[in-house]
């Protein structure tokens, strides 16, 4: 349900750019593409029980577009990575276990804000809606399949400044909230005798945080840039779901993802 949505709204915000925006404005261009490759390396701790770390790769894209004499912003962001990471826990008995995981990671995004021009500085104040999913499968004997899904609201800042000779330089500050989740353990793949467990997580019980930096050159057609990232995520214990092998809980866990983004404008 929460990517139906975000797809709906995408495609409503492109409509937008191609029939609604103004003239064109140095610091709030009325629209404007990004494509490009991603790196990131991510780190997932659940405390004291296990952890999961290494690189994804893959790539992003994203639509931005300001319109009316407001600067009113408009954006849309979709990212997939994909990888391998390393696992490092137990196992329910208490016996040690490193294994390797695949995984793949999509998240996307869309916002709405206000532009502030000061001279060759815009400052754009934003707030949206997005939606993260993380595919985990911990491939040995007793793993199984992860289905994570999140839905967040953002509230952050932008803000870019314009150098001389084509350069620009800018960032981000943000801060999310999560608006609610579902975790989806196929325990039903370590063997016939358990069932699937599917653990809520609640409104508010947990939050994030992204900071990042960008530098670009402008070659008048088109911009090449590079922006490295950082990003944070902090949740609480979800609601217990019962089934015939027990009652189970996806516990109290935090993500670390640094990055970076390398990419075409245009």
């Amino acid at each position: 349900m929460f990517k139906n949505k975000l797809i709906i709204l995408i495609l409503a915000l492109l409509f937008i750019s191609n029939s609604a925006f103004a003239a064109e404005n140095e610091l709030f261009p009325s629209s404007e593409f990004k494509l490009g490759y991603e790196g990131m390396y991510m780190y997932y701790d659940e405390p004291n029980m296990m952890h999961e770390k290494g690189i994804l790769n893959g790539g992003f894209a994203s639509w931005t577009g300001y319109f009316s004499q407001y600067n009113i912003m408009l954006n849309a962001e979709l990212e997939g990575l994909a990888g391998s990471l390393s696992y490092n826990g137990k196992y329910s008995d208490g016996t040690p276990l490193k294994c390797d995981t695949d995984d793949y990671f999509i998240s996307g995004r869309a916002t709405v804000g206000k532009g502030f021009d000061f001279g060759r500085t815009g400052i754009t104040p934003y707030i949206g809606i997005g939606a993260r999913y993380w595919n985990d499968d911990i491939k040995t004997t007793g793993g199984y399949e992860r289905q994570i899904t999140q839905l967040y609201m953002p509230v952050g800042v932008n803000l870019v400044t314009k150098l001389n000779e084509g350069w620009s330089i800018g960032g981000t500050l943000e801060g999310s909230l999560l608006l609610g989740g579902k975790v989806k353990s196929k325990l039903s793949d370590v063997g016939s005798n358990y069932e699937d467990v599917n653990n809520t997580q609640e409104f508010a019980s947990g939050g994030g945080a992204r900071v990042s930096a960008f530098l670009e050159y402008d070659f008048d057609a088109y911009a090449l840039g590079m922006e490295p990232y950082f990003r944070y995520w902090n949740i609480e214990d979800s609601e217990k779901d019962t089934v015939s092998t027990g009652t189970y809980m996806e516990p109290k866990n935090k993500f670390y993802m640094s990055g970076l983004r390398l990419y075409v404008k245009f």
